[in-house]
């Protein structure tokens, strides 16, 4: 199965500049490739009406200088990904700097990005959903590149060479590689003034989990992250909330900054620090969390939440205003901090690759139905406790976990 693993990078005062170099050169490719498929749909759709024509011509090279494509031949077809692959061989043949001094797939990943924004901007359309057209990208919008295929850079040990960087790059290699897996593709990105390189990789799938037969409910929530059928809480880390003052003070000294000035952009990089530290805390506390229910159970039984809608804006419209706004955005604040979404797609591909399973079960009255004798007893959100008439005494996320764990045992 394919993971992916994170690891900061360590480069030289050369080396850092140069992968700022790296990473415009292919914000500029990105933006040209994405100027020549506009180009090609508007040509396209004014000559779609013609037939016979030969294939789309893509950008080509002559005596050793760029020519355009020649749009005049199309048949109703824009240009393609394999188009502007070949168009960019092209390109690298004639040696121009800054093109054919990076290995090829470099080049393709940034393709591939402009081939996926349009097969988005399709797929929404025939959904019926808000478009969002492919927009060009500034110097603050891009901060990545990478390779397409794990071709034309290596790994030994714990630096990375690839051409366009003179030298080893080391990376803080604070977990293995496992042993069998293959590196599919590379991603580098810059995080603020740090740089990261994510590495996808396809690693084998244990086949047995080491405990056998063993099986848990878990009920997710706000008040505490996780609370397992057994009665073991795992507790909401808040990262968002804990920095909440550092927040609103640095939002309210962005607010006071003077657009395009130095300050300005002295505090929106501080702001960004601060967002990223608390990315970082409740990412950490979520593959903890999850690593820990996946090694010791090897069935996992959740809710099939729709999140989504249970953080949805309870504003409505000016003709039919929401009721009780202000508490539902602290609701959603508060759920979006605890990020319960992520913890399950956590254990979905950990448990696949210990060889355990994640079943998804009807959340449907499992707070109200007692995990007992099975009455319904109905409650208002703020009860936090189960009382049944059969003598049962839980708190209720107890109660949900122990009939999620019940629903999937006995399937539907």
């Amino acid at each position: 199965m394919l993971v992916t693993y994170r690891y900061k990078l360590k480069p030289t005062r050369a080396q850092y500049a140069r992968l700022a170099k790296l990473c415009e050169g292919q914000r500029q490719l990105y933006n040209a490739a994405l100027q020549e498929r506009i180009e090609s749909y508007k040509v396209a759709k004014r000559n779609a009406s013609l037939k016979g024509r030969d294939k789309p011509i893509a950008s080509r090279m002559e005596n050793g200088k760029l020519i355009p494509g020649d749009f005049t031949t199309l048949r109703g077809a824009p240009i393609s990904y394999m188009d502007q692959c070949k168009s960019l061989t092209e390109i690298r043949h004639a040696d121009i700097p800054d093109v054919g001094d990076v290995p090829p797939n470099m080049g393709r990943w940034t393709l591939k990005g402009v081939d996926a924004a349009f097969s988005g901007l399709f797929q929404r359309m025939k959904a019926g959903k808000a478009a969002g057209f492919p927009r060009y990208r500034a110097k603050s919008r891009w901060r990545s590149f990478g390779f397409a295929e794990f071709s034309g850079i290596t790994l030994k040990a714990d630096k990375l060479r690839f051409k366009g960087i003179d030298g080893a790059l080391r990376i803080n290699l604070h977990r293995p590689i496992p042993d069998g897996a293959k590196i599919k593709s590379a991603q580098f990105t810059r995080y603020d003034r740090a740089w990261y390189v994510t590495l996808v990789i396809d690693t084998p799938v244990t086949e047995w989990h080491p405990n056998t037969g063993s099986s848990i409910g878990i009920d997710v929530g706000v008040e505490n992250l996780a609370t397992l059928s057994n009665g073991e809480v795992f507790a909401n880390a808040r990262p968002r909330s804990q920095r909440e003052r550092q927040l609103r003070i640095a939002q309210r000294a962005l607010a006071r900054c003077k657009r395009t000035s130095h300050r300005r952009q002295q505090v929106r990089r501080k702001l960004a620090r601060i967002h990223q530290r608390i990315g970082n805390a409740r990412t950490t506390h979520l593959h903890q969390v999850s690593a820990n229910i996946v090694r010791r159970f090897e069935v996992i039984a959740v809710e099939d939440l729709q999140l989504k809608n249970l953080s949805r804006s309870a504003k409505g419209t000016l003709a039919e205003p929401g009721t009780n706004v202000a508490a539902k955005s602290g609701l959603n604040r508060s759920l979006l901090d605890a990020a319960p979404g992520r913890l399950v797609s956590m254990l979905r591909y950990k448990a696949e690759r210990a060889g355990g399973e994640l079943r998804m079960v009807d959340p449907c009255n499992t707070s109200q139905d007692c995990s007992f004798c099975g009455t319904k007893v109905p409650k208002k959100l703020t009860a936090r406790q189960h009382n049944c008439s059969c003598g049962a005494n839980l708190h209720r996320d107890h109660n949900a976990a122990r009939n999620i764990l019940a629903r999937a045992v006995q399937g539907p």
